[in-house]
């Protein structure tokens, strides 16, 4: 069960873009085999498109998977990498917490609705406030293990 919550996003990504797909395959079938087109099924697919989007960047940054910049700390000196690491985890912290706060807001004062299903846009703009409120646990969760990192070899150099 642990692993379950530890990977809700993959999960979660693969029931959406599961979907996704299906709904487009149904979709073609039923407008070129049939003639019959539903705007719903349009709807779905990109609504659950919009949900795959954010909660596999969501997984990606959860396994620093990230496109990153590691020219200027590789140059470093070892502790001055570390140090580096530091500055960065707070700054992504602060980041990812203030998204997650604009995006709340933002979706909390939605009112727009879809046009063929008549849903609040809030179902929707909800995979953004999610996606950066899991980016913003793992921001803190980020910084705090380098925190008792950094600390774990501080008391390393001050005993030698």
């Amino acid at each position: 069960m642990k692993n379950f919550f530890r990977n809700i996003e993959v999960i979660l990504g693969s029931i959406t873009i599961s979907v996704t797909v299906l709904s487009v395959i149904t979709n073609v079938i039923l407008r070129y085999g049939f003639g019959i087109q539903f705007a719903w099924i349009e709807e779905v697919s990109v609504g659950c498109f919009i949900w795959t989007v954010f909660l596999g960047a969501t997984a990606a940054y959860k396994d620093k998977a990230l496109i990153g910049v590691e020219v200027l700390t590789q140059a470093l000196p070892y502790k001055g990498r570390r140090f580096l690491e530091l500055i960065i985890y707070s700054f992504l912290f602060i980041l990812t917490a203030t998204l997650f706060y604009l995006s709340y807001n933002y979706t909390v004062g939605s009112d727009k609705i879809t046009s063929a299903l008549e849903v609040s846009y809030v179902y929707i703009n909800s995979s953004i406030v999610v996606s950066f409120g899991l980016m913003t646990f793992y921001s803190l969760e980020f910084l705090v293990k380098d925190i008792i990192l950094f600390m774990d070899e501080q008391r390393k150099v001050e005993k030698n």
